[in-house]
């Protein structure tokens, strides 16, 4: 639906989505994805999206009819509670324009779980749908459909029902809810946020970001009082609209949207390794540059498992992004594998890089900060940045955590990580405390960011 067409109809009813929710609208994408905190408005959003639908059928209600064909829409959830909001505001949009509501075939009895919005003896056809019921998912030939608290919901109820039903008309699909940790919607979120993906779109907005309900953005005095009340845990999923459960998190403060970018290389910088050693577990080379203001970009990533260091050897020589860099940070601990690199990439190994894990773990916090923290929220910025390509070091950033219960503790240190999930921050904490010499990294100040580095 052309943007132009979208805005005519939102006029027609008074709709008036704020920067936010207009900018989901305007998305052309046929695959639209929205984790949203309580109150950013995914429901105006969903509701409002089939109303151009609605105009379009009418200018096609010839073709239909020769064809003897409708435009079938869903919108499914949880139970039909779910579908209310979205259903009710649709309902009233055609309402308002004064569509010819099919009777029978128009109900609007969400108590009796009946929603059904038929127009044009059904040429243009809503129909809501219960995961209660699967078998209500039956069907074909949708011509968009809406998940609503997809989160909650089985991935089979997309894979299975959705996605082939939207096939044969080459249908739209629009997924929205709140974060419920990283299950199937945040894969699929992944797969908005990655651009090789070119038909899906996907986008976190925390409720802060609907302006007319808190005007006052991160910094609201309603949003400030939420956070003090709730817990962290549950602030970040229900509020910020973040995907991760915090608990026993090593690095609560990493957050894709704000840490992965498309980080290029840049001539003008220092290219140096840093590498975590592994067999069993996978052996690491970080690829990273740094600039004067101490800001730290991983743009390469090679990990390979149960290869011989003389066959890892051989691959980094044969991979610009290593045997281009000017010197690397090794784990101390093998100082023959260090030997094997050194001979073949002919480049020198840096010392002091161990210690203690902790102060290593606390260096890459501090590049995950925002900066500087006086500084209203939305111009901050951290100090470390990850290409998104990276996908083992992302995963490593989200997945490494303390142990949770007790059976796990006896197997580990209770004051460290569990040694899981930990290669790529191994590397990238050798590197911190190796170039850095100190957990307490230099260059407080603004961050200044290289726009010629960093492509959002």
């Amino acid at each position: 639906m052309p943007v132009i067409v979208k805005d005519r109809v939102w006029e027609s009813i008074n709709y008036e989505p704020h920067p936010d929710q207009k900018e989901i609208h305007d998305s052309l994408i046929r695959n639209r994805l929205v984790a949203g905190g309580r109150r950013f408005g995914k429901s105006q959003i969903g509701g409002h999206e089939f109303v151009p639908e609605a105009v379009k059928t009418y200018s096609m209600l010839q073709e239909l009819e020769d064809k003897g064909k409708q435009r079938i829409f869903w919108i499914g959830g949880p139970d039909y509670s779910d579908t209310e909001k979205e259903f009710r505001v649709v309902y009233n949009d055609l309402k308002k324009l004064e569509m010819p509501f099919d009777k029978p075939g128009t109900y609007n009895a969400p108590w009796a779980g009946d929603m059904r919005i038929s127009l044009w003896d059904g040429r243009f056809l809503i129909e809501t749908k219960s995961a209660k019921y699967p078998d209500s998912f039956d069907g074909e030939g949708l011509a968009g459909a809406m998940l609503v608290e997809a989160a909650k919901l089985h991935e089979y109820i997309f894979e299975k029902y959705i996605r082939p039903a939207l096939s044969d008309e080459r249908g739209w699909s629009f997924l929205s809810s709140t974060p419920e940790g990283k299950n199937w919607f945040y894969k699929y979120w992944r797969r908005g946020q990655d651009p090789t993906y070119t038909e899906w779109a996907s986008w976190r907005k925390p409720s802060w970001k609907n302006i007319i309900t808190y005007p006052g953005g991160r910094r609201d005095p309603e949003i400030l009082s939420m956070e003090h009340d709730m817990s962290k845990e549950r602030f970040g999923q229900q509020i910020a609209a973040d995907f991760t459960d915090f608990v026993g998190r090593v690095f609560k403060d990493f957050d894709e949207e704000i840490h992965v970018k498309d980080v290029k290389y840049d001539p003008d910088l220092p290219l140096i390794g840093a590498c975590d050693y592994g067999w069993q577990n996978p052996f690491v080379w970080l690829a990273i540059q740094y600039d004067v203001w101490a800001n730290v970009y991983v743009i390469g990533e090679y990990r390979e498992v149960h290869k011989d260091i003389e066959d890892v050897a051989r691959d980094l020589v044969n991979w610009p992004l290593a045997s281009d860099a000017r010197r690397f940070f090794p784990d101390p601990s093998e100082p023959g594998d260090t030997n094997v690199l050194m001979r073949h990439l002919r480049i020198p190994a840096m010392p002091n890089t161990g210690g203690e894990l902790k102060w290593r773990l606390e260096a890459i916090r501090k590049g995950l900060k925002l900066q500087p923290e006086d500084a209203p929220y939305e111009r901050r910025q951290p100090k470390l940045y990850i290409d998104r390509k990276c996908k083992g070091l992302i995963r490593d950033m989200l997945d490494y955590r303390y142990a949770e219960s007790k059976e796990e503790s006896v197997r580990a240190n209770p004051e460290e990580p569990l040694d899981k999930d930990n290669d790529g921050p191994e590397a990238l904490g050798r590197f911190y405390i190796g170039h850095f010499g100190s957990p307490a990294l230099p260059g407080r100040g603004n961050a200044k960011i290289r726009k010629a580095v960093i492509h959002s």
